[in-house]
């Protein structure tokens, strides 16, 4: 699932993650996607950090509070040490600044696949 609130973002994570043979969710905040991942479960949330109504810290927070086994990648363009620390201790698995070659996006999600033999891309 992609949480970005630039639909533009959203939907350049779609193509390229779809072309690379992964079903994608899609919200553009973090209510939103709580709402999809009410009615559809799904392995790797990547989620920007800042977004209106739930951002991302507290969507991760959400998420871990309800035991949801999902990986967890955060995306941000106003990356700190601090907010890196606050990220980590929040509940995500993996924190990227903006801007990032989209191949280490795909990288760390397919090393999450690869780690989880039951669990492939649909």
């Amino acid at each position: 699932m992609i949480v970005e609130d630039d639909s533009a973002t959203r939907r350049l994570y779609r193509f390229l993650l779809t072309n690379s043979g992964y079903t994608v969710l899609e919200a553009e905040d973090g209510l939103a996607a709580l709402d999809v991942l009410a009615v559809q479960p799904c392995d790797v949330v990547i989620t920007d950090m800042n977004m209106p109504r739930m951002g991302g810290i507290e969507l991760v927070k959400t998420l871990r509070q309800r035991s949801l086994d999902i990986y967890v990648i955060m995306v941000t363009a106003f990356g700190t040490p601090d907010t890196e620390k606050n990220a980590y201790r929040a509940g995500v698995n993996e924190y990227l600044t903006k801007p990032f070659d989209f191949e280490e996006l795909e990288r760390r999600v397919q090393t999450y696949f690869d780690k989880r033999p039951t669990a492939r891309p649909e």
